[in-house]
């Protein structure tokens, strides 16, 4: 999820057309050209869009639009540094399986160009659902017809099928377990999110996430479940979709794991009520309820979700603890005023207080959207 992007575009566009000229070995004429570093509507990697022309030999001019995602400079909404994870399983596949990524070009560990590490990859055509102001509210999903958005939706669980289906043992995936935190992957999320938890609230109390850690120690499956390939934001505003509604793209990977299918699905359940209860707005009316999504969702994938309750109850306490985060970084940028109440009072920790039946966070409830 950067708060605001601060690459100066004249610089970028010098330094990638000197980067770019050292990677095209041969090339000639080499342009960086239309740069354009759209408005932050989350806080993570910083995006950069560009068009790249060059010359091989005595060949025509060739062209391609690119995207630089570049690593947080500074503060960052995650404790830990995860571009090269994104880029490795994004190659993976990209080369190997049908998941529809973008196509990976670079990964530049060098700072010098764009102030840190950044990927390279391929632009990909098409629309994005927006997070700000929410597709659920605003935008070009609402002007689709009720069969349309039917079919976006659905498209969307189908591709999460897909990820889940991944034979990631066979793609040397396995480095994304975490076994020092636990013997399952479930236990190693929980771990990790406490980690990210003491990590991102700097020594403040959370009641809400604090008693909601309590619930996830005492409510969590004993049972073994199955291990797939984890997206992680795995959720239609990180798709893009083409004219036809296909997912032409999946975005994002910070977030990738081992662990059970339902936690990519209670994910993807916890952001759209985040997106429809958490903010006043009604489901499009195209879209499948809660029910019809898990249970289209078992067709498609041939998982049975037993657990579902439990993984939407995680996926709300994940976002509080990124919304507490996010809160700071917010003040700490003077985005917000001191003393605001968004770390503990937001969508997603009210929802999280709700779904658990714990005490309403206290003060007003304030969110990222629309206070940049």
């Amino acid at each position: 999820m950067a708060l605001l992007n601060k690459t100066d575009p004249n610089v970028a566009e010098r330094n990638l057309t000197s980067w770019l000229a050292r990677k095209l070995e041969g090339a000639r004429d080499v342009r960086v050209a239309n740069l354009e570093i759209p408005r932050a509507s989350g806080m993570s990697n910083e995006t950069i869009l560009f068009d790249a022309s060059w010359r091989e030999g005595s060949g025509p001019e060739r062209r391609e639009g690119l995207v630089a995602r570049v690593a947080p400079s500074g503060a960052s909404v995650f404790p830990e540094k995860t571009l090269a994870t994104e880029y490795r399983v994004m190659k993976m596949l990209g080369e190997h399986t049908a998941v529809p990524v973008p196509r990976v070009h670079w990964m530049e560990e060098d700072a010098s160009a764009l102030g840190a590490p950044f990927v390279v990859m391929g632009r990909v055509d098409g629309r994005v659902p927006a997070d700000d102001p929410p597709f659920t509210a605003a935008g070009w999903v609402l002007d689709l017809t009720r069969a349309e958005q039917a079919k976006m939706a659905d498209n969307g669980l189908a591709v999460l099928a897909a990820i889940h289906a991944v034979d990631w043992r066979a793609l040397g995936l396995d480095f994304l377990a975490r076994p020092s935190l636990g013997g399952s992957p479930l236990e190693q999320q929980v771990a990790w999110w406490k980690r990210c938890f003491e990590w991102a609230a700097e020594g403040e109390s959370n009641p809400t996430i604090e008693a909601a850690f309590r619930w996830i120690s005492d409510n969590r499956p004993r049972d073994d479940e199955p291990v797939v390939l984890n997206w992680g934001d795995a959720r239609i505003g990180n798709m893009i979709f083409p004219a036809d509604l296909s997912v032409a793209a999946v975005l994002d990977w910070e977030m990738v794991c081992l662990a059970s299918p339902e936690l990519d699905l209670g994910w993807s359940l916890f952001l759209l009520r985040h997106h429809t209860e958490g903010i006043g707005a009604p489901l499009p009316p195209g879209f499948p309820s809660r029910e019809e999504m898990v249970t289209r969702y078992e067709e498609l994938s041939g998982f049975a979700v037993r657990h579902i309750d439990f993984y939407e109850a995680f996926a709300a306490l994940r976002l509080s603890i990124l919304m507490h985060r996010a809160g700071n970084l917010m003040i700490a940028a003077g985005l917000l005023p001191p003393g605001a109440p968004m770390k503990l009072s937001n969508p997603a920790s009210q929802l999280l207080a709700k779904l658990l039946e714990l005490p309403a966070p206290a003060g007003a409830v304030q969110s990222f959207i629309g206070n940049r």
